[in-house]
């Protein structure tokens, strides 16, 4: 569930501001820490944070004025821990990293199941926002996560492809994010650790034409997830067909047709761009990271392990999968950002259909 700044990653090919593309030195580096702790099917990426990603998250809590008072925000209750305690019970910890900690709970009125994520405040990132005429600064990940729930009935849960916002506080010394917790229901890697390691292309396709919309959808909202992976899709299990949510926006951004230079995310699902460059943009970046996970529900492990195959090699899916999967897939991870399909293409292309 955690962030992690790429800046550090930069620096694996600074050859590349002086034209070397291809030296061993740059290229050969793992994508990850060489002490992060790896499955053994390869497939999850280690998370952490600079120290100049902690710094901007300081700089945000420390010298921005506060966020807007409740008044301002009809879906934000107060600062009141007693009254955060009051309304929720926390249960055990679902999961944590090195930006905050979730823990499963229940809303007391009803006992809607929730999640409750806790965001220590000087890893806030704030963004202006107007309410009632007025610039206040807002965290991120609240404006993130109300935009991309747009559209949904008021005080309903469920009904959009992100994961709704229920409720948050910004107490003293943190951020309190309460989130809809769908029952029953896993994040994608341990779907996949169920069924030995992958699905079947038949199963893929059901998960990646979801994932496709669900992109295609918080996009639309202007919303730009930056960090799609197995473990941020959340797989609904109370069905016959598997219903999939988008989870955890703590690396996500406004989304913007223009190029970013800052880094956030998952190593292993960073576009070549990046390495190559130091920038990319939001569409191909979403692109690219989808057909890094398709690879894994199909191959049971992720297709890049250094920066050198991120920016050289061409996975391939072996035999006995359609020609429309493999096309697919090619299609998702064009090293060039130029070449790769949009959103919108894929939702045209013939293996989901």
């Amino acid at each position: 569930m955690a962030c992690r700044s790429m800046q550090e990653f930069k620096s694996l090919g600074s050859e590349r501001h002086q034209g070397n593309h291809s030296s061993p030195a740059a290229l050969n580096l793992p994508v990850e820490d060489a002490g992060a702790e790896r499955r053994r099917s390869k497939r999850k990426a280690s998370s952490g944070k600079s120290q100049e990603g902690a710094s901007k998250r300081r700089r945000a809590s420390q010298d921005l004025p506060g966020p807007a008072p409740s008044s301002d925000n009809p879906r934000r209750t107060n600062n009141n821990r007693t009254t955060f305690m009051a309304r929720y019970e926390e249960a055990g910890l679902l999961g944590n990293g090195s930006y905050g900690s979730v823990y499963s709970g229940y809303r007391r009125l009803d006992r809607l199941p929730v999640a409750i994520k806790h965001i220590a405040k000087a890893d806030v990132l704030y963004t202006p926002m107007a309410l009632n005429g007025k610039q206040q600064w807002v965290p991120l990940e609240v404006v993130l996560l109300q935009k991309a729930g747009a559209g949904a009935e008021p005080g309903s849960v469920g009904g959009t492809a992100a994961v709704t916002l229920v409720d948050w506080f910004e107490l003293s010394d943190e951020l309190v994010l309460v989130l809809e917790r769908p029952v029953p229901a896993v994040d994608l890697d341990a779907y996949l650790e169920a069924r030995g390691g992958r699905v079947l292309e038949c199963e893929a396709k059901i998960i990646m034409k979801q994932l496709v919309d669900a992109a295609a959808e918080i996009q639309a909202k202007g919303v730009f997830h930056r960090d799609i992976k197995l473990e941020n899709v959340l797989i609904e299990t109370g069905s016959d067909v598997p219903r999939v949510r988008l989870i955890d926006f703590g690396c996500g951004c406004v989304f913007e047709e223009g190029a970013y230079t800052e880094g956030y995310g998952t190593p292993t699902y960073t576009p070549p761009e990046w390495f190559q460059r130091g920038s990319y943009r939001a569409g191909p970046t979403t692109v690219w990271q989808l057909g890094v996970l398709m690879f894994a529900l199909l191959a049971g492990q992720l297709p890049f392990d250094t920066v050198g195959q991120t920016v050289h090699k061409k996975p391939k899916l072996g035999n006995g999968f359609s020609k429309n999967c493999q096309d697919f897939l090619k299609r998702c991870l064009k090293k060039r950002a130029k070449r790769r399909f949009t959103l919108e293409h894929l939702q045209l292309h013939p293996w989901l259909h």
